[in-house]
């Protein structure tokens, strides 16, 4: 009997801590949203809860306060991120081809709610302590570019360039897909990062003769 309380009370904990889980994503996806539209400083806790339909005290049972919103917004903005970038050691891929892989991933995850959060708000609002992890993981990102790039002019397959320019190129152009690309387009975010590396690995003009 005592067995049976005992799992009946673990089911219940763990259904709890779920729900609770789907509200705190449920608050950080309306709040990446607000944040990309309105701006983070024009964005009040008032404002997220009266888009969730729930008091402003309700909030406090998931969040402390709107930079710990922002901050876990901007955490989430990495989703599996991590493990792309290291399967980009892989190398029996092609260098090229592991590069389309990372630029489509790259641009997936910046064009969902908290992918857009983060490269429209950027980290700037959390320049006391939590950001250092939001700098560190973009260093990450541009490392990762780089030493593809020198991968590929070491073998042969990259014609020798600069691979911090590249590097530029390569977000600069990214960074700026979240301000104007929109599902209802003629290309799918995939399409548009294709695109993207044909013109960049292929260049735009055509062959002389």
């Amino acid at each position: 009997m005592r067995a049976t309380a005992k799992s009946t009370a673990t089911r219940r904990i763990s259904a709890a801590g779920i729900r609770h889980e789907d509200k705190l994503t449920a608050i950080l996806r309306t709040a990446a949203q607000l944040f990309a539209v309105n701006g983070y400083e024009a964005t009040s806790l008032d404002m997220i809860a009266n888009q969730l339909g729930m008091h402003k005290a309700t909030l406090y049972h998931y969040v402390d306060n709107k930079e710990s919103i922002l901050y876990q917004c901007l955490v989430k903005s990495f989703g599996d991120l991590d493990s792309v970038m290291k399967s980009m050691e892989d190398r029996s891929i092609p260098v090229l081809h592991r590069l389309r892989l990372f630029v489509r991933s790259l641009a997936v995850a910046q064009n969902n709610d908290f992918g857009r959060c983060l490269v429209l708000v950027g980290s700037r609002p959390l320049d006391i302590t939590p950001s250092g992890k939001i700098r560190q993981f973009r260093r990450r990102l541009d490392a990762t570019v780089r030493a593809l790039v020198t991968e590929g002019i070491a073998d042969g397959s990259i014609k020798s360039c600069q691979p911090s320019l590249f590097s530029a190129l390569l977000f600069g152009a990214l960074n700026w897909v979240p301000r104007w690309y929109s599902e209802a387009g003629s290309l799918s975010i995939q399409e548009v990062a294709d695109s993207f590396m044909d013109m960049l690995t292929q260049g735009i003009a055509t062959p002389q003769r």
